[in-house]
This record gives C-alpha cells, structure tokens and sequence, in this order.
C-alpha cells in the first residue's frame, strides 16, 4: 500500500518537466495564463524605414490594468499603428497582441499611459500618454501611419530620427503627434500649440506665462512645458 501511494508522488517531478516550459514558469509565478492566450503580435516582415511602435525604447516593465484586474512587472511595447499593446512572455521573444478594448491604463517605466474611450471621453481609440492631470487633464498621444512615399529622402521627414535609415526604401511610418485637451467636463480637444492651452485660463495667462519664462522652460519640448503651466494654472507653482 506504502508503495502504491509513493510512486504516483514520484512521478510528480517528471510530469512537471514533461509539461510546456512556458506554461509551467507562468504557473510558478502566479501569471494569469489566460492575459497571455491573446492573438500573436503582427509581423511587419517587409522592409521599411521608421518604427510602428510608438517609440524606440523597447519593451519595458510596468503594471497593467486590464479588464478591471491589475498586472504587475508585465514586459510591454506599443504598436502606435494600430494602436494595440503588445505583452511579451517572460524570458521569451513571443509576443501577444492585446488589442486596446479591455486595457484600462498601464506603465512604462516612469510614464503612465491611459485608455481614455474606457472611461466614456469621446477620442480616438487607443493610448495616451499622460502629461498632467488634475480638474483639467492634458495628454500626448502619438500614431504611425504606414505609407509608400518615393519623394521621401531622409528620416527628418517622417517626423522623427531613424538611426537605421535605409535609402531606396520607400515603405514609412510617417508619425503624427498630437496632445489632447480634456476639461473639467470630460470634453476633449485636440491642440498642436500652445496659444490653445493659454486660452484655457485667460485670467492666469500673464502669470503663468512671466513663470515659465523665469524658470528657463523650454518651449521645444512641448508636453515638458505643458505639464509646467498646468501645474501653475492649477496650483500656483
């Protein structure tokens, strides 16, 4: 009887290696298998000049809201073309499309980015990137529009650098980047400059303004200086 009941046990260890790595390392880490049995991420296997993710700094770790559940250290890119974020498996180079209808918000790295459609302002579906929020919200947002342009020489013209810039190559990512206004009624607007933001509160533009100046804000790096005049118009610093 003693050796009837130790021999299923010993057999344990065996079925567990017999059964798929990637399955059991997720299992021992506590992982929800089914956030991983999304679609496979799309393969821009053609030759091409630009990126279809939103930028260059690869995946990265950060925590995932995803169909009201909270996902921690998740490896994740994201495909500004079509506006979907992808997840990679841990200590893997597969990659699973998530699509955008069930993400809430998540991170990367420092940044916050949020799914604003999910919480019922009319925009474009997809991420944005918070650059400040309180009564009113400000938010970036940027998309990769794929295009074949033969009159398009140089990666300046695409809206941004591409360090592995291949001549004769006419397939682009053309970037288009946009910030969005939303008021304290949830109304969203979509603005490229400045003197939009400086209608919002008339009666504090002059100081904010004289404030911006004085502390040497750059007006170049846009979301940097629009994060800074929110924060005064709001708070007074």
């Amino acid at each position: 009887m003693r050796f009837r009941l130790l021999f299923p046990l010993l057999l344990l260890p065996l079925l567990a290696a017999a059964q798929d790595p990637q399955a059991l390392y997720l299992e021992q880490a506590g992982w929800d298998m089914p956030l991983y049995r999304g679609r496979t991420a799309t393969n821009y296997s053609f030759s091409y000049n630009g990126t279809y993710l939103w930028d260059r700094s690869g995946f990265r770790s950060g925590d995932l809201s995803y169909a009201g559940k909270v996902y921690r250290n998740m490896e994740m890119d994201i495909n500004a073309h079509q506006q979907h974020l992808l997840l990679r498996y841990p200590d893997s180079f597969n990659t699973v499309d998530l699509g955008n209808e069930a993400v809430d918000w998540f991170t990367l790295g420092q940044d916050r980015y949020v799914n604003l459609r999910r919480r019922g302002i009319d925009v474009p579906e997809g991420f944005y990137k918070v650059v400040y929020e309180g009564e009113a919200s400000v938010y970036e947002r940027i998309d990769k529009e794929f295009r074949r342009d033969i009159s398009i020489s140089n990666d300046g013209q695409i809206g941004y650098m591409d360090p592995a810039w291949k001549e004769g190559v006419f397939e682009l990512f053309i970037q288009r980047r946009n910030w969005y206004y939303v008021a304290p009624d949830g109304q969203a607007t979509r603005f490229r400059k400045q003197n939009f933001l400086l209608r919002t509160h008339p009666d504090k533009r002059r100081q904010a303004t004289r404030h911006l100046k004085e502390t040497g804000m750059d007006k170049a790096d846009f979301s940097r200086w629009c994060q800074a005049y929110m924060n005064f118009v709001e708070h007074g610093k």
